[in-house]
C-alpha cells in the first residue's frame, strides 16, 4: 500500500524528533524517523550501521554504506547524478560547503533550474519545510514502496532575523565535555549566566534535562578547555549582575 506523504508531513511538521534521544533533534532524527514510517526497522538507518568510515556518526554514512547496512531491502541506493523524485531522501557530504557536518532531508520538490530542492528537513530548527542547495549532494535513497499524496510544499515561514537573534539570546544552551572517563554536562544562558552542571551519559536522560531547562539549539559536546571557558564566562556574566 502506498504511503501517503502529506499525512507525515501534516504529522510531523513543526515537531522536535529525537529518535535516540542522542544530542537532541538532529537532522538524523528526522530521516529515521521517516525511513520507520516507511516499515524500515530502526537499526539499519543508524549512522554506523554499515560501517563506520569514512565519516562515522554523521548522517552521509547512512549513504556511504547503506548496501551494507541493509537498506536496499527497502530503498533504491542512487548517486548524486540522477533526478530525485518527491519522497526521496537526500545526503550531504561531510565537508561540504554548505553542510560541512553532513545532513540529511527528505526531498518534495526539484525546484526550477535544478539547483534547489524543496525539503522537509530538521536542524537547524524544528521539522519543517526549507530549500536546500544541492551543492555536496552524495546521493539519495529512493523509497521501494509507493509515494502518495500531493503535500503543500510551501516554505515554512521564517522568522524576522531580528525575532531570530532575540530567541537565541534568550534560549538556554546545553554543552557537554568528556574529562577522566566522566561526560560533564551544562545548561547554560548567555544573558543572565545561569550555568546548571551535572554528570551523566545517559543520552536519554540528558535530552530530557535539556528539555526541561527549554534548550532550543542543538546540543554539542566540546572540548575541555571550550567548555571551561564558557562555565567561567558564566561566572563572571553572575557576579556583573549581582
Amino acid at each position: 500500500m502506498a504511503k501517503d506523504l502529506d499525512a507525515y508531513i501534516a504529522a510531523v511538521r513543526g515537531q522536535f524528533i529525537d529518535v535516540d534521544a542522542v544530542f537532541g533533534a538532529q537532522c538524523w532524527d528526522q530521516f529515521s524517523h521517516y525511513a520507520m514510517w516507511l516499515g524500515v526497522p530502526a537499526w539499519p538507518t543508524y549512522t554506523n550501521a554499515g560501517g563506520t568510515s569514512p565519516h562515522g556518526g554523521y548522517a552521509c554514512n547512512v549513504h556511504h554504506n547503506a548496501a551494507s547496512a541493509g537498506l536496499n531491502e527497502w530503498f533504491e541506493i542512487l548517486p548524486a547524478t540522477v533526478t530525485p523524485r518527491r519522497g526521496d531522501v537526500v545526503f550531504w557530504d561531510y565537508g561540504s560547503a554548505w553542510y560541512p557536518s553532513s545532513h540529511v532531508a527528505t526531498v518534495l520538490e526539484v525546484l526550477s533550474g535544478h539547483r534547489m530542492l524543496r525539503c522537509l528537513t530538521q536542524n537547524p530548527g524544528a521539522v519543517q519545510i526549507a530549500d536546500l542547495i544541492t551543492d555536496g549532494i552524495v546521493g539519495y535513497l529512493r523509497p521501494r514502496i509507493a509515494i502518495a499524496g500531493l503535500p503543500s510544499a510551501h516554505k515554512t515561514p521564517k522568522l524576522a532575523a531580528s525575532k531570530r537573534i532575540q530567541e537565541l539570546e534568550m534560549a538556554n544552551h546545553y554543552i557537554a565535555k568528556t574529562e577522566a572517563g566522566r561526560q560533564i554536562n551544562a545548561i547554560f544562558n548567555t544573558q543572565s549566566g545561569f550555568f546548571h552542571e551535572f554528570e551523566s551519559r545517559d543520552g536519554e536522560y540528558n535530552t530530557n534535562i535539556a528539555r526541561t531547562f527549554g534548550v532550543k539549539d542543538p546540543t554539542s559536546l566540546v572540548s575541555v578547555s571550550h567548555y571551561d571557558a564558557v562555565k567561567r564566562d558564566a561566572a563572571t556574566l553572575r557576579a556583573g549582575k549581582a
